[in-house]
């Protein structure tokens, strides 16, 4: 669930506002068609509830068109008039750093104003099936798409931040749900306090879910959710108290922790996920098969193996504490088997896009530098030329509170090249924390193998730059989840144009 403390400020409402009940009855969700609330709209469409929404006017893309399609109203442009006195609340993704008319117009009308994470625990409280959840401070998005294909019984739903490659992040489903809580969707900046901003009311205003069966995956500082590990782990303590049995992987320090505090008193049943055989399911060393991994858990004193098509050993990892929690939700291994036969890996996490003119292009949505550092370990084991990084910081915020950090993460790489940092603001006055990004890489790889790309109508584009520099052999890693979502395929498009040379060292 997203920290209270969430990125913008809102000016409190004089007055009351309307009841929690049926809180999501008519949802106004701004900016619909942003990172994780298309999916959002689209289950409380599935759900026969009346939704409306808006978006950008560049904003008309596939997205809207769905939204459209599944009974969502959807305006574009941001407009008060969009926000109608029978709306129920306004949604938001937290992106906004600005004045908004759709947000003033609720406040007038005293709507409650929740964030995207805030709306998602709503939802998942009212659910009436059984409920499966994926929380923690980051790295949730493998483990809950891995959980909601392990699970796909046909009356199985989920809400995912990220869907499995060519599936839909979300899918309706009245028996059970699966939903990543993980409040890190999308792009959060702070903003500076002032009339024209905006917080959305807390989670702790409506009722906290109360999930069957919890994974929590990770707890650990992730500025700007979560601005200290304390935090982190709070949230995740917090979430795991209310949950009926809780899975815990032990090769995440935040999570062993959390495992020491749930000792105390009374609480949930706790299932831990291991290296070693104390764990109550004991997992194996992951075996890379060169295209997926071959994967060995014991669970109730038998041993069960499973081939999954995913890379990177953390992935793998994640894989397993999926895998574990389905099997303590009454999944038969078999069942599990069978259905995890055809994953095929979640879409931007650590994914293969293809190969050009000998260099191979890989693509990843990772933001935490702990997720950065492992990814780029990981692309080791799918080439033996140089790895050249591609980095697109995210966040003005995130980037300054985790500057060093995101500049170490790039150790494992050759060569690496830094984009401007991913931000909606429009300004900003101070230092750019893309500055001390490049300091921390220097320091781990030198000057001559850090680059920088400037931002700037006479700027190179960022793939004719490293059709020039990258070798045959070599492997380029984008990483980001703004401009960088485009760059791994465009990249690939110069690669293939005729007259690009097989091999052109810098």
């Amino acid at each position: 669930m997203e920290s209270m403390d969430a990125v913008s400020v809102r000016p409190r409402a004089k007055g009351r506002t309307k009841p929690a009940p049926d809180l999501l009855a008519k949802a106004h969700l701004v900016d619909v068609t942003a990172p994780g609330m298309e999916v959002l709209a689209l289950w409380l469409a599935s759900r026969g509830l009346d939704v409306t929404g808006s978006i950008g006017p560049a904003d008309q893309d596939s997205a809207a068109a769905r939204l459209r399609e599944a009974g969502v109203n959807v305006e574009v442009g941001f407009d008060a008039r969009n926000v109608q006195e029978d709306r129920t609340c306004v949604v938001w993704s937290g992106v906004v750093a600005a004045a908004h008319p759709e947000l003033d117009r609720a406040q007038e009308l005293k709507l409650p104003v929740l964030a995207r994470a805030h709306a998602l625990a709503v939802l998942a409280a009212g659910f009436g099936g059984q409920l499966v959840a994926v929380g923690g401070s980051h790295g949730t998005a493998t483990a809950a798409a891995v959980l909601a294909a392990a699970l796909d019984d046909g009356r199985t739903g989920w809400i995912l931040n990220a869907p499995a490659q060519g599936g839909p992040p979300g899918h309706g489903g009245d028996r059970r749900l699966v939903v990543d809580l993980c409040p890190d969707t999308t792009t959060h900046e702070a903003a500076p306090l002032g009339p024209w901003s905006y917080r959305p009311g807390t989670a702790h205003r409506y009722r906290r879910p109360r999930p069957a069966v919890t994974l929590i995956t990770s707890a650990t500082r992730n500025a700007p959710h979560f601005e200290d590990t304390i935090e982190a782990l709070n949230d995740a303590t917090n979430l795991a108290r209310s949950s009926g049995t809780v899975v815990l992987p032990l090769w995440d320090k935040g999570a062993k922790i959390v495992h020491e505090r749930l000792t105390d008193r009374p609480g949930p049943i706790v299932v831990t996920v291991g290296l070693d055989e104390s764990a109550d399911v004991w997992v194996l060393p992951p075996r890379w098969l060169g295209g997926e991994h071959l994967l060995t858990l014991h669970h109730q004193g038998a041993r069960h193996q499973f081939t999954v098509q995913v890379t990177g050993r953390h992935h793998a990892l994640a894989v397993c504490a999926a895998i574990a929690t389905a099997l303590v939700a009454g999944e038969s291994p078999e069942a599990v088997a069978e259905r995890l036969a055809s994953f095929r890996g979640v879409e931007r996490s650590l994914s293969v896009l293809g190969t050009r003119s000998g260099i191979t292009v890989a693509d990843s949505r990772a933001r935490h530098p702990h997720e950065i550092a492992q990814d780029v370990t990981a692309v080791r084991m799918l080439t033996e030329g140089d790895v050249v990084v591609v980095l697109e910081p995210d966040g003005i915020a995130r980037t300054s509170a985790h500057a060093d950090d995101l500049g170490a993460a790039l150790g494992g790489a050759d060569r690496v090249l830094l984009l401007p940092v991913s931000t909606p603001l429009a300004e900003h006055d101070g230092p750019d924390p893309l500055d001390a990004v490049e300091r921390a890489a220097v320091r781990v790889l030198g000057r001559s193998a850090v680059h920088r790309v400037r931002s700037g109508p006479g700027e190179p584009d960022p793939a004719r730059r490293l059709v020039e520099t990258a070798a045959e052999g070599d492997l380029v890693l984008v990483v980001g989840t703004g401009r960088a979502e485009g760059l791994g395929p465009h990249l690939l498009d110069r690669l293939g144009q005729s007259g690009v040379p097989d091999a052109n060292h810098p």
